[in-house]
């Protein structure tokens, strides 16, 4: 079962899919910016939020199960717009169910398997922490993110103790599968390969495709090869950087992110 929301207006469809261990309310303050006739729909990926714990999460299983819910909840095809590994899996719905994607958008999302290699050789110990948070009451899990460093400071201390990016992933960590981590952090490999057919996939999307990049001099997960790849692959590719927005983008810079979504999907 895959828990879906919507709101807005009767315009154009976008569905938004969240990054990883994070659920579909990371998107609130986005849906709050858009303009008022999209009718938006946050979807939470598997084993993430109020959907089911599957225990596949290889990214092909993901946008399968992502797509049976598009099939029934849909009226046409929608555009998408998946950050980091929603972005992920929102390429390989659209390359291999084409007839549900109008565009994609996919926000500061790597592309190439080395690089998903790379990222949990650096992040996996991370991970496995947040595996064994998983579950732990809200509250708490509000003071353990809270505490995470955040360079010279503490998460808390940049954002706030009650920044509603802490308040949501404490919500969604209370929800969350931990096999998600175990297969993220443990079984990088598997969970990406599908990442070795990218190019396929991106041929395959009927409409735009553009990768919204986060500022290098902020934070950024994805760089020119993913660039590349989209440029190369995509029938129809573009690539924008967010000047000042990291890699959460929508997480820290709605409204900059609803405005270039807003302009891309009119």
């Amino acid at each position: 079962m895959i828990n879906g929301q919507s709101g807005g207006g009767t315009g154009e469809e976008l569905v938004f899919l969240h990054g990883g261990s994070g659920s579909w309310e990371l998107g609130t303050e986005l849906f709050e910016q858009l303009p008022p006739e999209v009718r938006w729909w946050g979807v939470d990926l598997p084993g993430h939020g109020d959907s089911s714990w599957t225990g596949r999460y290889a990214l092909e299983d993901a946008a399968d199960e992502i797509a049976a819910w598009a099939s029934a909840n849909l009226t046409s095809p929608a555009w998408w717009y998946g950050h980091s590994y929603g972005g992920q899996v929102a390429v390989a719905l659209a390359g291999r169910h084409p007839e549900l994607a109008r565009g994609l958008v996919i926000g500061d999302t790597p592309l190439a398997l080395p690089s998903m290699l790379a990222l949990f050789e650096r992040t996996g110990d991370r991970m496995r922490t947040w595996r064994n948070w998983c579950g732990r009451p809200e509250p708490e899990l509000l003071a353990l993110l809270g505490n995470e460093p955040a360079g010279d400071r503490t998460m808390a201390e940049m954002l706030g103790h009650d920044h509603p990016y802490l308040r949501r992933m404490a919500a969604a960590l209370h929800r969350h599968d931990p096999a998600f981590l175990d297969a993220t952090a443990d079984h990088t490999r598997e969970t990406y390969r599908g990442l070795d057919h990218i190019a396929t996939w991106l041929s395959r999307v009927r409409g735009p495709v553009t990768l919204l990049r986060a500022d290098p001099a902020v934070f950024a997960l994805s760089d020119d090869t993913d660039a590349a790849l989209v440029r190369e692959h995509a029938r129809d590719g573009h690539v924008r950087t967010l000047p000042g927005a990291g890699h959460g983008l929508q997480n820290f810079a709605p409204k900059l992110v609803a405005d270039t979504l807003a302009e891309l999907i009119r």
